[in-house]
C-alpha cells in the first residue's frame, strides 16, 4: 500500500507575521509622507474654513439685518457685529464666529482692499479714549447684500499659498474657482 502525502497549502505563522509587519510598515510611510501638518493641506484647509465663514457671515447680516465685519491680523480673525445705537464695533456672540487663531505654520494677508466702502460712526460719540471703540474691521458685510471688495491671501512659510476674493455683491471666490455657493 502506497501512501499518499497532501501537500498544504496554507502559510505559516511567521509567513503571515512578515506580511503584516510590512503592511505596517509601508502603511507608517504613507501616514508620515500625508502628515497633518503638510503646508500646502494646512493652507488649504484654512482658505476653505475662512470661506465657508465669509459666506456664513455675508448670511448672517442679510438675515439679520445687522451689518458685520472680519477683523483679522496676519495670524487670527474674527467677526464683528455693528452695535448700531451704541455706534461701535463689537465681537460676535455667535460660537462660530468667535476669534479664531490660523495655524503657526500660515499667515493671512490682505492683497487688495476696497476702502470705498466704510461705516463711519458718529465722530463725538467716539472722542472716548476707548480701544474698543476704534476697532473697524477690514472686511465688510453690509444687510443690503453689500460687501467690501478684497482679496485676501493664506500663506505658508515656505511658499504655498491661495487666495479668497469677495466681491461687491459678498461672492465668495477660492483662487480661480467659482464662487462659494450661499443659500440665498
Amino acid at each position: 500500500m502506497k501512501m499518499i502525502v497532501r501537500q498544504q497549502q496554507g502559510f505559516t505563522l511567521i509567513e503571515v507575521l512578515l506580511v503584516v509587519l510590512l503592511i505596517g510598515i509601508v502603511s507608517g510611510i504613507v501616514l508620515l509622507a500625508a502628515s497633518p501638518n503638510d503646508s500646502s493641506r494646512v493652507v488649504a484647509t484654512e482658505t476653505e474654513r475662512l470661506a465657508e465663514v465669509l459666506v456664513l457671515a455675508s448670511e448672517e447680516a442679510i438675515n439679520n439685518n445687522q451689518q458685520m465685519g472680519l477683523l483679522f491680523d496676519e495670524r487670527s480673525y474674527r467677526l464683528m457685529v455693528l452695535d448700531e445705537t451704541n455706534q461701535r464695533w463689537q465681537e460676535s456672540n455667535e460660537p462660530l464666529f468667535a476669534a479664531y487663531e490660523l495655524p503657526e505654520i500660515v499667515n493671512l494677508h490682505l492683497l487688495k482692499d476696497d476702502k470705498d466702502k466704510l461705516i463711519v460712526l458718529d465722530k463725538d460719540k467716539n472722542n472716548k479714549q476707548d480701544d474698543k471703540q476704534a476697532i473697524t474691521p477690514q472686511l465688510l458685510f453690509l444687510s443690503s447684500g453689500e460687501s467690501s471688495s478684497v482679496v485676501l491671501e493664506i500663506a505658508s512659510e515656505d511658499g504655498n499659498k491661495q487666495q479668497i476674493s469677495v466681491d461687491d455683491l459678498s461672492s465668495v471666490t477660492l483662487g480661480n474657482q467659482a464662487p462659494v455657493e450661499q443659500s440665498r
